[in-house]
């Protein structure tokens, strides 16, 4: 605490600066989500879920909402950290998600610039404030906010070949195609999927990859102030290196063997000594599995095993989605080998260029193989390359700060530079225009669609959250997957006999089981619309109820539209008895 009195006494400035880019950030993204804050669409039900389900948690692992009788088979730490934090602050999670989205932003933006700054502080021998401050911004917006080629490539060819103006190729311009360029052309077989931190944002799903983002980026600072900034490094690194990487792994799984190898990438590189730095990747590994233990046991993977790659991705995509990173990182490499005989190469030239090599293998990996999944044919690659390349556009981003002031003199070089970050920069306003519209500000709450679009079930929903404690099990309509189905138990995270289809797929390992499950749900909503013959009679509905243990019977507005015919007097046979009622919407009670 002393030490840290001292060090704040005299940095408080730096302090104070990186609060004020916290606060500004946090503040800016919260207003931009005001614009659109529904929690519906893409998977927001699944990590809303999540948390609602952590929240009601009184045990580890907690509940899947979608997959009653059994814990959630995710990576759900990042999860775990907001629910908390919703927990702490006492308000209610509908808001939370959407200052979650934003604490995340936030947290991305001055912890890459924390980093940055100090990469290039603790590389000049007489640091100036201009210095290290214009790299953390740079690198700050070009990770948190930055786009890639495709923007300045699609409008191009809008120009060029289709012959329309500017102002014309904007307008057409879609901002997910950024995210969904490699492959998706009329004669592909291989479409893949390679987002970004902005996209994230803008999205605002609350998923692992995003979460684990300030993470990430406090394990690289790690590592650097581990590695680089010490005398020597300590024989016992490998315990805080394995829990920060347990922590990586159980957030966002593929994270972990990314900065794992980022860990003995930039331990040999420093150390320089091959036979020490395999030494601590064991021990780190050991680490690794002793943290993860508790998370471990109640965790099956959901992978198939590597596959070689059939095909590859042409030489112009790739540079059109990582080119401006080249242009801007490669040029240290040609700079320190040019000085290789002159002492001029740092040790923090080393950390970077480790995190640019890194980077670089990242995007070459999906050209060479993938990891098998339950993703079909033609998106066999696009779980893998998505998650390499996500950490990729990060490591390059911290690296691009530190490259401009180590190059600074080169006049070529900063021109160079200013025009990849203006396009990259210039991506951002498309998505946060399309998205947000920036129009009609609704505030942070998050169903807006439900009550506009089933009060009634929004009623309900309140009513289980207020006079429903613990979890109990429920029943409620069963539908695909990134639908407005199963939004009982997403928005209380009260477990239901089965949830999004195609997700519990990929979370069980196959297809069976949750169709299994989703049978089992429509026998009970049609035995209610009086559907009852030969194979479906009240004891197999009796049987179903109790053994998933159900508790309430939901009735509302999905129900209603996947089961036009059901019959409230058949609850009767049941002996349930009626706990809630607003319009169409019921809720039954089983004793």
């Amino acid at each position: 605490i002393h030490e840290f009195k001292s060090v704040f006494r005299q940095k408080w400035k730096i302090f104070l600066v990186e609060e004020l880019l916290f606060f500004v950030i946090l503040t800016l993204w919260s207003f931009v989500r005001g614009f659109a804050p529904d929690i519906e669409g893409l998977e927001k039900f699944m990590d809303w879920g999540f948390v609602n389900s952590i929240l009601r948690s009184h045990f580890f692992p907690p509940a899947d909402m979608w997959y009653a009788n059994y814990p959630i088979n995710y990576y759900y730490f990042g999860h775990f950290v907001f629910a908390f934090i919703t927990k702490v602050s006492g308000i209610n999670s509908a808001i939370t998600y959407n200052l979650s989205i934003a604490t995340l932003c936030a947290l991305s933006f001055v912890s890459t610039f924390s980093l940055t700054s100090n990469l290039v502080f603790h590389s000049l021998k007489k640091p100036l404030a201009k210095f290290y401050i214009i790299a953390g911004i740079l690198s700050a917006f070009l990770l948190t906010f930055g786009g890639n080629f495709h923007l300045i490539y699609r409008l191009g060819r809008g120009v060029l070949i289709n012959k329309q103006t500017i102002a014309e190729a904007s307008q057409q311009y879609w901002y997910p195609d950024a995210t969904r360029f490699i492959g998706f052309d009329p004669d592909t077989t291989d479409k893949n999927i390679h987002e970004f931190p902005i996209y994230s944002f803008v999205v605002a799903d609350l998923h692992g990859h995003l979460n684990d983002l300030p993470w990430v980026i406090f394990i690289t600072a790690f590592f650097f102030s581990s590695f680089v900034l010490v005398k020597s490094i300590s024989p016992l690194i490998f315990i805080p290196s394995g829990l920060f990487l347990s922590i990586a792994y159980m957030t966002n799984a593929w994270d972990f063997a990314v900065y794992g190898l980022l860990f003995a990438l930039t331990l040999l590189f420093v150390s320089k000594d091959f036979k020490n730095t395999f030494i601590m990747g064991v021990l780190t590994i050991i680490a690794w599995f002793i943290f993860t233990l508790p998370f471990s046991l109640n965790f099956t993977p959901m992978t198939e095993g590597l596959r070689f790659s059939d095909v590859r991705t042409p030489f112009y995509q790739l540079f059109i989605l990582y080119g401006g990173f080249w242009l801007i990182c490669f040029p240290l490499l040609f700079f320190l080998f040019k000085n290789r005989h002159r002492q001029k190469i740092l040790s923090t030239d080393y950390f970077v260029l480790a995190i640019i090599i890194l980077a670089t293998i990242l995007v070459i990996i999906p050209e060479i193989g993938y990891i098998k999944d339950i993703y079909v044919f033609d998106y066999r690659r696009a779980n893998t390359m998505f998650k390499l390349v996500y950490q990729a556009f990060i490591l390059y981003s911290i690296s691009a700060g530190y490259v401009f002031i180590r190059l600074r003199k080169n006049i070529f070089y900063k021109l160079l530079f200013c025009l990849v970050f203006i396009i990259h920069m210039s991506y951002t306003y498309f998505p946060i225009k399309s998205y947000y519209g920036l129009k009609n500000y609704q505030g942070l709450w998050g169903l807006n669609f439900i009550k506009n679009t089933a009060p009634d079930n929004l009623e309900a929903i309140d009513w289980l959250n207020q006079n429903v404690s613990g979890q109990p099990h429920i029943i409620e309509a069963q539908g695909d997957s990134y639908t407005t189905f199963n939004q009982v138990s997403a928005s209380t995270g009260l477990p239901t006999i089965q949830g999004w289809l195609v997700h519990e797929w990929l979370w069980r390992g196959g297809y069976e089981a949750p169709a299994a499950r989703q049978q089992e749900v429509d026998t009970i909503y049609r035995y209610l619309s009086g559907q009852e013959d030969s194979e479906l009679n009240i004891d197999q509905v009796k049987n179903i109820l109790s053994r998933y243990q159900v508790k309430y019977i939901f009735i509302g507005d999905k129900e209603w539209e996947k089961y036009p015919d059901i019959n409230l007097s058949i609850l009767d046979n049941l002996n349930a008895k009626e706990v809630f009622r607003s319009g169409q919407t019921h809720i039954f009670e089983l004793p």
